[in-house]
């Protein structure tokens, strides 16, 4: 029976970091049919990843766990990725250079990967994760309208600051709606990484005292940093 593996990027980390790796001795002892296997799995191994992580995804049930969990395999992928095109950059070998293919099947597996994830899980990458310079042109235009900002507020409490600052004219636009549908899908909360703006425009009426305490001491926090400027 076969067993969830704990690191998923075990295997590409080991090929890139250790089997490839010019300063290890396991490089010089690969034969053309090692690398052409090594080849074949790449691509597997790479499928294997995309489907493992969106196994783990789906049993978290927080969203902190899955911004956590996607960040790190980010991360650990672009760093992979940026080890593997180093080999590509190195000094050729004379002649043909039997690597070559395989670390360019690398570097596009793993460039996937990363599109992948840039993609689906968006939402819980950093800013500083989206629209890397490989990939402009796709994600340029489209990236504003994902970034989330997280309020340390609830959604009730985020209603009402958004009511006040529209009826004093913070925040002035042709209607109370349209300032909740501006700002409200770029927020999200500790409970709830998609927020709807008709949802929390509602909450913004009849508010209870703990809200009001909140967003008054959130507030008044506020105009003490303020006052420290």
């Amino acid at each position: 029976m076969s067993t969830a593996r704990t690191y998923s990027l075990e295997w590409l980390d080991a090929l890139i970091s250790v089997t490839l790796n010019p300063a290890r001795p396991y490089r010089r002892e690969l034969r053309a049919e090692d690398i052409a296997l090594l080849l074949e799995k790449v691509s597997v191994e790479s499928q294997q990843v995309e489907h493992e992580l969106n196994d783990k995804v789906f049993a978290l049930y927080k969203d902190s766990q899955v911004c956590h969990l996607v960040q790190k395999y980010h991360t650990a992928l672009t760093h992979l990725k940026e080890q593997a095109m180093g080999y590509l950059k190195g000094e050729p070998a004379a002649g043909s250079d039997p690597f070559r293919e395989l670390e360019e099947r690398i570097v596009s597996s793993l460039s996937t990967l990363l599109t992948f994830i840039e993609q689906r899980y968006s939402n819980y990458l950093s800013p500083s994760q989206q629209d890397t310079p490989e990939h402009p042109a796709t994600h340029a235009k489209p990236s504003l309208e994902r970034m989330k900002i997280l309020c340390n507020l609830s959604g009730d409490q985020i209603a009402l600051i958004l009511r006040a600052a529209d009826e004093a004219q913070v925040l002035k636009a042709r209607s109370m709606n349209a300032v909740f549908k501006a700002i409200i899908p770029h927020l999200a909360t500790a409970q709830r990484n998609e927020l709807s703006a008709d949802a929390i425009r509602s909450k913004a009426y009849n508010p209870e005292e703990p809200d009001r305490e909140a967003c008054i001491n959130a507030l008044q926090n506020m105009i003490r940093k303020i006052k420290d400027y």
